[in-house]
């Protein structure tokens, strides 16, 4: 009963994670990069109907069912790969071949930050493609700066114009592909990510009082260069909405 209710802890812990307040700034040395696609994500919540059918490829933990208000919200993921499976919330698993669903079920999918963990990232899209019905929209985010993760389930890194052509291959129209962070934001959550993770000791108040009086600050700094730059330079993430 006592691991059960730390388990349930820790999963409104990392889904929360994903979902960061403004004052996470100063508790979440990724702030950056989740507030950042966070932002995107839910400004494309709100362009999306209560009568849709939503697909989350790669879903995980959920964690952002919340900002669809919608007919019907389903999540795949595989079985195995970087996250253990008492952590995923899913309706259906993903076998890496064929999305477990009938041809144009969905009006919305959505897949962020998976992309770079796909056997193959093509038939995944291709796969999105399929279950989508004409018309429906898309939203995918991939990493293009960011440190090796989930090891060893990480395996590529697209461009912009990659990224157009794999969606244009499948038929996507009005593709828009756009960056999560400029040079400042990049460089700063980097810097503070490199720190965080090289405290590989336990020093929770350490960590702690880092966070609050050093990451904190030079990721908010890091992001007001950004806005003042308008984002110009390396981003960390591209962010990819399209229609069918």
């Amino acid at each position: 009963m006592i691991s059960k209710i730390k388990e349930i802890k820790k999963s409104i812990m990392d889904a929360s994670f994903f979902t960061p307040s403004w004052y996470s700034i100063f508790i979440n040395p990724y702030f950056i990069n989740r507030h950042s696609l966070y932002r995107h994500i839910t400004q494309f919540a709100r362009s999306v109907s209560v009568d849709d059918r939503v697909l989350d490829i790669g879903c995980g933990l959920k964690p952002y069912q919340s900002l669809f208000v919608v007919k019907e919200y389903l999540g795949i993921d595989i079985e195995g790969g970087g996250h253990d499976d008492q952590a995923k919330i899913v309706d259906a698993y993903y076998d890496g071949r064929t999305v477990p669903y009938p041809d144009d079920s969905f009006d919305i999918v959505i897949c962020t930050q998976v992309l770079e963990h796909a056997d193959d990232a093509e038939v995944l899209t291709k796969e999105a493609a399929r279950v989508l019905r004409a018309g429906g929209r898309i939203f995918f985010s991939m990493p293009f700066i960011y440190p090796e993760h989930e090891a060893p389930y990480d395996f590529r890194r697209y461009t912009s114009f990659q990224h157009k052509r794999l969606f244009a291959a499948y038929n996507f129209e009005e593709v828009s592909i756009q960056k999560t962070t400029g040079f400042f934001g990049t460089f700063g959550q980097l810097f503070v990510v490199w720190v965080f993770e090289s405290i590989t000791f336990r020093a929770p108040i350490l960590k702690a009082l880092l966070s609050v009086f050093l990451f904190g600050p030079i990721l908010a700094v890091s992001l007001g260069l950004d806005w003042i730059l308008d984002k110009s330079g390396p981003t960390m993430d591209y962010v990819i909405t399209a229609k069918r």
